[in-house]
C-alpha cells in the first residue's frame, strides 16, 4: 500500500486524483504567471533589467506545478515540489524589494534577509509544526508584508499600497489554510482551494508592483533631454 500524507479535508484515501478541487486549484498560479509575463513584456525592462522579475514569473508557474503535484500524489518527496518554489520567491522577492524598493546596500539587505531567517527559526523552535493547521511557518512572512508596507510609506507609495493589499489578502487566506481541517466535518471539500487562489492572486499583484517599480526607475533614464 502507497504510503500518503492526509493533510487536507478533501483527500480521504491515498492515490492520484484524491484532492481534484485542490489540484487543480493550482492553475490559479499558472494564470498568475502569464498575466505577470505578459506585464512584463509590455514593459521597458529588458533581460538585464527585469531578469529579477522573470525568475519571479518562473517561480510562480513551479509553484503551481509543485504545488499541483504534491495535492495530486500527497507522497513525501511530492511535499518538497510544493515548498521549495514557495521559499524560494519568499526569499527572492524579499531581497528584490529590500534593494529595489528601499533601496538598501547589500550589506543591510543582507542582514534584513538574516533577521527574517531568525524569525522563521525562532518561530520553528518554539511551536510545533503543526501549529495552526501548519499555517504557523507562514507567520513571518504575514509579518514581513506589514513591515515592508511600513517601511516603504514614503520612499515609495505605491509599493505601500501594493504590500498593505497583500498583507490583507494573505491574512484572509491564512484563515481559509488554518481552518481548512476544522471545517472538514461540515464542508468536507474543504477550504484549502481557496489558500491557492488567493495567494495566486497575491504572488501575481506583488510581482507586478515591483514590476511598475522597476520599469518607473529606468523611465528617466529613457527620457529625452
Amino acid at each position: 500500500m502507497s504510503t500518503y500524507l492526509d493533510h487536507y479535508c478533501e483527500r480521504v484515501a491515498a492515490g492520484a486524483w484524491g484532492e481534484p478541487v485542490n489540484t487543480l486549484s493550482n492553475l490559479a498560479f499558472i494564470v498568475a504567471a502569464c498575466w505577470a509575463l505578459g506585464a512584463w513584456q509590455r514593459s521597458e525592462l529588458g533581460l538585464r533589467r527585469g531578469a529579477v522579475i522573470l525568475l519571479l514569473i518562473a517561480l510562480i508557474f513551479s509553484i503551481g506545478i509543485g504545488s499541483g503535484v504534491w495535492h495530486l500524489q500527497a507522497t513525501p518527496w511530492a511535499i518538497w515540489l510544493d515548498v521549495i518554489p514557495i521559499l524560494l520567491f519568499i526569499n527572492v522577492y524579499l531581497l528584490a524589494t529590500l534593494a529595489y524598493g528601499l533601496h538598501w546596500r547589500w550589506f543591510e539587505v543582507l542582514a534584513g534577509w538574516l533577521a527574517y531567517q531568525l524569525c522563521n527559526q525562532c518561530l520553528a523552535s518554539s511551536m510545533p509544526a503543526d501549529t495552526l493547521n501548519g499555517s504557523v511557518f507562514y507567520l513571518p512572512t504575514w509579518l514581513a508584508l506589514a513591515l515592508l508596507a511600513l517601511a516603504h510609506r514614503r520612499i515609495a507609495p505605491a509599493m505601500a499600497r501594493a504590500f498593505w493589499r497583500g498583507w490583507l489578502l494573505f491574512s484572509v487566506s491564512l484563515l481559509f489554510r488554518t481552518f481548512d481541517a476544522r471545517w472538514c466535518g461540515t464542508f468536507p471539500l474543504g477550504t484549502h482551494f481557496l489558500w491557492h487562489l488567493l495567494n495566486a492572486l497575491l504572488l501575481g499583484s506583488l510581482t507586478l508592483a515591483l514590476l511598475k517599480l522597476r520599469t518607473a526607475a529606468i523611465r528617466p533614464w529613457r527620457s529625452p533631454a
